[in-house]
């Protein structure tokens, strides 16, 4: 059936349902698991000189190595084969969903497996939805684990 699932974490709790699903299904199906967390970096946008927003970038960059080391170990000890990307490009800006589905692209990924907020209204409108990006733009089935 799947070959590779591609997961998308971000140290939420529904990011870790989402983490959970993709490994199940990665048993299921003796697929491999790439898992991916984006630095977002959409604060860049909006330095206004209160402070030197860069200085956020080192920790951004440490606290996604250690989500993905801790997916990993997760995926382990679950016997699921897998391997983590960091994502970050500057660039990008916060695009979270385009950068989530050219890794997709990149990995050659069956599935995308990713949690939502299940935001609605002003809130989604404000926030934005990386999921509704993804699904939009995905050419592979997208899997949306809500969180309860």
């Amino acid at each position: 059936m799947y070959q590779t699932i591609l997961v998308a974490i971000d140290g939420s709790d529904c990011g870790n349902l989402a983490l959970d699903e993709a490994m199940r299904l990665a048993a299921m199906c003796n697929a491999t698991l790439h898992i991916v967390h984006v630095i977002d970096n959409s604060y860049l946008k909006y330095d206004m000189g209160y402070g030197n927003l860069g200085d956020l970038r080192p920790a951004l960059l440490e606290g996604g190595r250690k989500l993905l080391t801790e997916a990993e170990a997760r995926a382990h000890a679950g016997h699921v084969t897998c391997r983590a990307e960091l994502l970050d490009e500057l660039l990008g800006l916060g695009d979270v969903a385009t950068m989530i589905n050219a890794a997709a692209q990149r990995a050659h990924a069956d599935v995308v497996v990713l949690g939502t907020h299940g935001r609605r209204g002003v809130r989604r409108l404000v926030m934005g939805s990386v999921a509704e990006g993804l699904v939009r733009e995905s050419k592979v089935p997208v899997l949306l684990v809500r969180a309860p």
